[in-house]
């Protein structure tokens, strides 16, 4: 069992941080000792070496990952190629079975070429919430326009869309923590 995980995150709205949450408490109900750090906080990035596993995710939002994730992981790649890690990012694509194996190669496939000596042991693609109103105007016409296409003709768009599969989110950081690829 993993005895020591981090768990480092970055999150435009606040989606990721509640899968965050789930995936640390989960994790300590199995006897981890688990830190988590939301990068976008600004402070100095965590010592990768000094943990069994780092769980490295984030939200996605056209079609990119938060920049403070990304940093640590150039920052800190030479610790992390001596790691084990898992990658996990959540995006709305994971609700659309249209768009889950195109978001799986973007979004957390890639990775490794991105940053060479990055070897995840286990990715996770986690469903994401639309929350509107937290949005600016932009952003939430934008987003709604993507959704409204995907709805049959004449479906109204909720104010709160939410793809979040939490026995996945469970599963997944259970696996990890239990040492199961």
């Amino acid at each position: 069992m993993m005895n020591k995980l981090l768990i480092v995150y970055g999150t435009r709205y606040g989606t990721t941080t509640e899968v965050v949450r789930e995936m640390s408490n989960t994790a300590r109900e199995l006897g981890a000792h688990v830190d988590v750090v939301h990068l976008e906080k600004g402070i100095p990035f965590p010592e990768p070496e000094n943990y069994d596993l780092v769980v490295i995710g984030s939200g996605i939002q056209a079609g990119q990952w938060t920049k403070r994730p990304l940093k640590f992981i150039e920052q800190k790649l030479e610790s992390l190629s001596k790691t084990k890690v898992a990658l996990f990012v959540v995006s709305g694509y994971a609700g659309n079975p249209d768009k889950v194996a195109e978001a799986q190669a973007n979004y957390l496939d890639s990775m490794p070429e991105k940053y060479p000596g990055l070897s995840p042991i286990s990715t996770a693609l986690i469903g994401g919430k639309f929350e509107f109103k937290k949005y600016n105007l932009v952003i939430r016409a934008l987003v709604k326009s993507i959704v409204k296409s995907q709805l049959p003709p004449g479906e109204e768009i909720p104010e709160k869309i939410d793809f979040r599969d939490w026995d996945m989110i469970r599963d997944w950081i259970k696996g990890l923590v239990q040492g199961i690829q």
